[in-house]
C-alpha cells in the first residue's frame, strides 16, 4: 500500500507544471503555518520565492499606502 506522501508525488507527476506548482506553494503554505518550514522564520519562506513571485508580489501592494494610508 502507497504512503500518502507517494500518492502526493504519484499525482503531481501528471499535472502540468503550473498545477504543480501550485501543489508545491500550498506544501509550503502548510509548513510555514504548522511552523515546521526547517528556517527559523516565516520571513525565510518569502526568500525562496521565485523572481515571478515576487514581482507579482510587488504588483498586489504597489498601491497599499495609497489604499489603505491608515495602516
Amino acid at each position: 500500500m502507497s504512503t500518502i506522501p507517494d500518492m502526493i508525488v504519484a499525482e503531481a507527476k501528471n499535472l502540468p507544471d503550473d498545477l504543480a506548482k501550485e501543489v508545491l506553494d500550498f506544501i509550503l503554505f502548510l509548513k510555514v503555518k504548522n511552523n515546521s518550514l526547517s528556517s527559523d522564520s516565516p520571513t525565510d519562506a518569502l526568500a525562496m520565492m521565485k523572481q515571478d513571485e515576487w514581482a507579482h508580489l510587488e504588483k498586489e501592494f504597489e498601491n497599499y499606502k495609497l489604499l489603505y494610508p491608515n495602516e
